[in-house]
Formats: structure tokens, sequence, C-alpha cells
């Protein structure tokens, strides 16, 4: 993503609470991350979520968050990540700026998770232009993410507007203890929201 795009995020993030979101797709995800199991995550456009710290937690990983537009996150990753997750970032990036950085994400991991919505945003940026810059279908995205992943499977999270993707195989055995943990952790969401507990753990 260039600067001046990259500058309107900035004065986003400076001024209000922004790409926090994420952690509302935890009851789908930590199956996701529970199953491979992996020691290192890298959050690649963390936003101000929480996602990765509670992601860490469940699995015993130590985490790396990178978002261009925050200061405290800007240092670019390096090394080789068993799990990067991206959730809700690609839309925001210009369509001729993709495949470079989906090439950078692919080379800083060993398996990835990538959410993208797909619809346009409510919010616009400081210069008047909609938050997502390229919305396209379910299909187009599993297209552009295969020319840099081997595998591009996908699976569900909380919108059908969202594009989710996993960068990995399940044998039958894990397909299975997938299935079982969503289950269990849509009874789990439910019953919080039952009883009044707001919040995600």
């Amino acid at each position: 993503m260039n600067e001046s795009k990259i500058d309107q995020y900035r004065q986003i993030h400076a001024s209000q609470k922004y790409g926090d979101t994420s952690i509302k797709n935890l009851r789908y995800l930590r199956p996701q991350v529970s199953i491979l199991n992996p020691s290192t995550i890298l959050d690649f456009g963390c936003g101000q979520s929480k996602l990765l710290d509670v992601l860490c937690e469940t699995v015993g990983a130590n985490g790396t968050r990178y978002d261009p537009a925050i200061p405290d996150f800007s240092e670019p990753p390096t090394g080789t990540h068993d799990l990067l997750t991206n959730i809700d970032v690609l839309e925001h990036v210009p369509e001729d700026q993709l495949d470079n950085l989906i090439g950078q994400m692919a080379s800083l991991c060993r398996n990835a998770i990538i959410v993208i919505d797909t619809t346009e945003a409510e919010k616009t940026l400081p210069n008047g232009e909609n938050a997502h810059c390229t919305v396209r279908s379910h299909g187009w995205w599993q297209k552009k993410l295969s020319r840099h992943f081997d595998h591009v499977e996908p699976i569900r999270v909380t919108r059908k507007s969202r594009a989710a993707f996993r960068t990995w195989k399940l044998n039958k055995s894990d397909a299975g203890h997938l299935k079982r943990m969503i289950l269990g952790e849509r009874i789990r969401h439910n019953l919080r929201r039952l009883v009044g507990i707001k919040g995600y753990s």
C-alpha cells in the first residue's frame, strides 16, 4: 500500500477506535488455529484488534503484530511464522498492489488464515474515498490468493459477505475434530449471549 493511503489510516487510528472488529470472528477462527497449533503467529494488518492476544493464549504461541498505520506496530516483520492472520485487510489495498502484498505475506508464513470483506465499507477515509477500494467476489479472491499459496480453502466466518480462507489441508481426523470444536464454540457463544456476558474470550 502506498504511503499516501497508509497516511489516511494513520489519521483514523490516531483519532478513533478503528480496526478492532476481527475479534468477532474468534469463535470460527479459534478452532482453526487450535487444530494447526502454531508456535508463532503474525497478525499482518492487526489494527486495534485483540484477536492475536486471545489466539496466542489459546495455543501458547508467541505473537507479532504488524500494521504500517499504527506507529507501535509499524516495524516490518521478518522471518517465517507458523501462522499469519490477515483479517479484513486486503479489501483496503488498491488492486494493482495486491500481488506484491500477498506475495510478501506468503513469504512470511508457513500457513495463513485470510478474511476479506466483499462489500463496500460504511466508513470513508479522511480524503472522502470509501475505505474498501477493492471490492471483489469470493471466487475472485480465492483465485488471487491461489497465485501465492499452494492451497486456498474457503472457511466459514461470521458474515457471508466475508471471503475467508485457510491455506492448509486437514486430514479426516482433524476435520471431524474441527467440526466438534466449532459446534462447541457456537454453543459457548450463544450461552454467553443468553446470560448477558459481553466481550470475547
